[in-house]
């Protein structure tokens, strides 16, 4: 068993800090002559009794995932401290316990404390009574906060605050607690208060733009965060959020900059390069991207997405063979297991008429993919290696790919398609066009199989029918360009007929 993290060890954690707890709450009671409902004041040899803080760690919380909005504060060893404010307060910002108070306080609560802070929770909601001191529903509101029961901790600190509305520290847990719980709207007004009530710092700024991010408030949330900065300069998580702010504002100029200071100081951070090379990309600076994602792959930090769109920026910029050496190094780091995205860079290639560059992408895909190919994948791959066939004037082995691939699905409508741009090119006009009727057929592909069949009919000077399946195209998707053609035909058929 873990004893770091046992109930036990826990427990024993706690047992040291409460007194320093129950000391800060104390430290607010009222000096000599200065009592609650005229009940006698404690002496200040009491308090210093009470006040005593044996020395110990400060309690500790679960942490949280690294990619959870509220890790970086959360996670942070500063937070348990100022949650138990041990860093004092102002004294007119906190309620005062009469002489009774101070007594159940050190003779019955305080030893549960110590014991097992979940035995004193009975007592304290005893003690949380309408009319007594809002330090006793805070301190309720503490333990359960300690517990991770933020439910009732939300509720005893809204008990508090009723009690004794200009209550910092409840103030402020109420707002821990309630960004804790992800209640981020209910959670910008509590942070909101704590300031207000003077209790800004950089944590609670902090937290003010995480939770106005969280709302889609990232306007708002630019100036928490530049806040924040003013006491936390150093802080990754605010300069982070700041640049993602300035990002969703479109201050890219801003963002940028920023971006460009984060990197002088942080050059291995892989989140502030690819960050970056987005931005350039919005921006349509590819090649300050392309050098961006450069760097991330001499690092050796460049993931198959970030490599696979560094090959869609040198395709865009008309250098397939750099285009190509990223593609391959994203498959390889897929390894087989994302084939989609291997495949739809082999296909942006063809549409560049990068026939070699695609050819040797998808040997690459079906190596990589093995045994695990799936009948989907299989099926497109098929189709990609039989369309570099063609174009490379490799027919025969363009249609042997093709008639496997319709082998397993004759509903195949690019492969019909394929197929019959092949026996036209051969000048099989019989066997072109009945795969473009079958193409015609499937639905998706009705009109550009009409217009290819029309087209072949025109070869064959068969000038009446090829308007006919011209005007079933038009009648299922008009385009401009078929239209022209229509018409042409159609002057010639008027021609021949004459």
């Amino acid at each position: 068993m873990n004893t770091a993290t046992s109930p036990t060890r826990r427990r024993q954690r706690w047992l040291f800090q409460i007194p320093a707890l129950l000391g800060c709450c104390l430290l607010a009671l009222p000096a000599a002559g200065a009592t609650r409902r005229d009940k006698k004041a404690p002496s200040s040899a009491a308090l210093s009794a009470l006040a005593a803080t044996p020395g110990g760690p400060l309690p500790s919380f679960a942490p949280l995932p690294e990619d959870h909005p509220l890790a970086g504060f959360w996670n942070d060893p500063d937070m348990a401290r100022r949650l138990w404010g041990s860093y004092g307060f102002l004294s007119e910002r906190e309620p005062r316990l009469s002489t009774e108070e101070q007594t159940l306080y050190r003779d019955t609560i305080l030893p549960l404390l110590r014991e097992d802070p979940a035995k004193a929770i009975p007592a304290l909601e005893a003690a949380a009574k309408p009319e007594a001191s809002a330090l006793f529903d805070y301190t309720l509101g503490t333990v359960h906060f300690q517990r991770e029961d933020f439910t009732n901790a939300v509720r005893h600190f809204e008990t508090a605050l009723a009690k004794f509305p200009d209550f910092l520290r409840a103030q402020r847990n109420l707002a821990l607690a309630l960004v804790r719980q992800g209640r981020y709207a209910e959670a910008i007004p509590a942070l909101t208060r704590t300031l207000t009530l003077g209790g800004t710092d950089g944590k609670i700024l902090g937290l003010l733009a995480i939770a106005q991010v969280q709302e889609g408030q990232h306007l708002a949330a630019t100036a928490a965060y530049q806040q924040a900065l003013l006491f936390e300069p150093d802080n990754w998580d605010y300069r982070l959020g700041l640049v993602k702010c300035y990002v969703a504002t479109a201050n890219y100029g801003a963002a940028l900059a920023l971006l460009d200071e984060l990197l002088a100081k942080y050059p291995d951070r892989e989140a502030l390069w690819t960050l970056q090379a987005n931005i350039y990309v919005q921006q349509n600076q590819l090649g300050k991207a392309a050098v961006n994602y450069e760097v991330l792959r001499k690092l050796g930090r460049a993931g198959a997405a970030q490599l696979s769109l560094l090959g869609d920026i040198y395709l865009a910029e008309g250098v397939p063979d750099l285009a190509l050496s990223a593609y391959l190094d994203a498959a390889r780091l897929d390894g087989g297991t994302n084939l989609a995205r291997t495949l739809r860079a082999a296909d942006l290639l063809i549409s560049r008429s990068a026939w070699t560059e695609a050819s040797t992408l998808l040997s690459r895909a079906r190596e990589l993919a093995g045994a695990a190919l799936t009948r989907e994948d299989e099926l497109k791959l098929l189709r990609l290696e039989a369309r570099v066939a063609l174009s490379t004037g490799a027919g025969d082995t363009a249609i042997e790919l093709l008639e496997r691939l319709l082998q397993r699905n004759p509903l195949d409508g690019e492969a019909l398609l394929l197929a019959g741009d092949y026996y036209k090119q051969r000048g099989d006009a019989e066997r072109a066009a009945f795969r473009y009727d079958a193409a015609a057929k499937i639905e998706g592909f009705e009109a550009t199989a009409l217009v290819k069949h029309a087209q072949l009919l025109v070869e064959n000077q068969q000038y009446a029918r090829a308007v006919e399946l011209l005007r079933r195209a038009q009648r299922i998707q008009p385009r401009d360009p078929v239209q022209r053609y229509l018409e042409k035909v159609e002057q010639v058929a008027a021609r021949s007929r004459s």
